[in-house]
């Protein structure tokens, strides 16, 4: 007979302890501040990558070639049968660019007749930039207008020094 005391006494300890008293109520959250209705609302961000396929990641930001064009890569050949001149060669690269020759003055003129030099036939892989500053040759400073998207050409005063020659430099 002691035994099922004992035990209903054991069992009603255990469960005793195991109780924990309820939480004290949680205080009302304060209402939050209004806000000025001049503030913007934030802009939700985009994501800098897309998946396109299953293992392909997209960027969505632009490439440096969308941006600032006349760093886009080109290829010129321009055939030597046809005899081309410099200005030729100039609105040839300068085609679907975005970007345009100036207008012909009797300064640049100068150089828009002169012959391509056989060695400019083909450039390239080059940026549009440096085919354009290769084409134009070094007594010529090449001037970008931005707004208009033309280029065009200033001769350098003073005149750069004539290149020496390759065996002239030691080794």
């Amino acid at each position: 007979m002691h035994t099922p005391t004992l035990s209903t006494l054991g069992l009603m300890i255990a469960l005793a302890g195991c109780s924990t008293p309820p939480p004290p109520p949680a205080p009302a959250p304060a209402a939050p501040p209004a806000l000025p209705a001049a503030l913007p609302k934030p802009k939700a961000q985009l994501p800098a990558w897309v998946r396109q396929d299953r293992y392909t990641l997209l960027t969505t930001r632009p490439t440096l070639e969308q941006r600032q064009p006349l760093y886009q890569l080109v290829n010129v050949q321009i055939a030597p049968a046809l005899n081309a001149t410099v200005g030729e060669a100039l609105r040839h690269v300068l085609h679907r660019s975005g970007y345009a020759l100036c207008a012909d003055s009797a300064a640049v003129d100068r150089l828009f007749r002169r012959p391509l030099p056989a060695v400019q036939h083909q450039l390239g892989p080059i940026s549009l930039l440096d085919a354009l500053t290769i084409i134009g040759g070094p007594a010529w400073r090449l001037e970008i207008n931005p707004v208009e998207r033309s280029v065009c050409y200033a001769l350098r005063v003073p005149s750069p020094a004539p290149p020496c020659s390759t065996l002239e430099i030691a080794p």
